[in-house]
C-alpha cells in the first residue's frame, strides 16, 4: 500500500470516528435537554405547591399537616438537588464528547491538508516528468531534422 493510500485510510477512519462522535454528542444533547426539562418541571411543581399551600390558608393548618408539608417539601427539594446533579453530569458528558469531537475534527482536517499537499506535489512531479519527456522528444525531433 502506498503512503498516500494509507493516509487516505487513516483519514477515512478518523472521519468515521468524527461522525460517530457527532452522533453520540446528539444523543447526549437530547439527554441533557431532557434532564433540563425534568429539573424545570420539578422546580415549577415546587413553586406551585408552595403557592397553593400558602394560598389555601397555610397559616390554618394543624401540626400534622404542617409536618407532612415539610416532609413533602424536603423530598421535593432532594429530588430537585438530585436532578441538578444529573443535569451537571449530562452537561459534563456533553462537554467531554464535544472536546473529543473537536479533536477528531482537527485531526481529520490536518490529514486532509496533508493528503491535498501530497496530491499537489505528486501532480506537479508528474507534470514535470511529462514536460521533460516532451522536451526530450522535441530535442530528438530537432536533432533528427538537423541531421537530414
Amino acid at each position: 500500500m502506498k503512503h498516500g493510500e494509507s493516509l487516505k485510510t487513516v483519514a477515512r477512519v478518523v472521519g468515521n470516528d468524527e461522525r460517530e462522535m457527532a452522533r453520540r454528542m446528539g444523543d447526549c444533547r437530547l439527554k441533557m435537554e431532557a434532564d433540563e426539562q425534568q429539573l424545570l418541571s420539578l422546580q415549577q411543581y415546587r413553586d406551585q405547591y408552595l403557592r397553593e399551600f400558602h394560598g389555601a390558608g397555610g397559616g390554618c393548618v394543624n401540626a400534622v399537616q404542617l409536618q407532612d408539608y415539610r416532609v413533602f417539601l424536603g423530598r421535593l427539594d432532594q429530588a430537585i438537588e438530585q436532578q441538578q446533579r444529573l443535569l451537571a453530569e449530562s452537561r459534563q458528558a456533553f462537554e467531554d464528547l464535544q472536546q473529543q469531537w473537536l479533536r477528531l475534527r482537527g485531526e481529520k482536517k490536518a490529514l486532509q491538508k496533508l493528503i491535498d499537499r501530497r496530491q499537489q506535489r505528486d501532480m506537479a512531479k508528474q507534470a514535470r516528468g511529462e514536460q521533460k519527456e516532451l522536451d526530450e522528444r522535441a530535442g530528438w525531433a530537432y536533432r533528427d531534422k538537423a541531421l537530414h
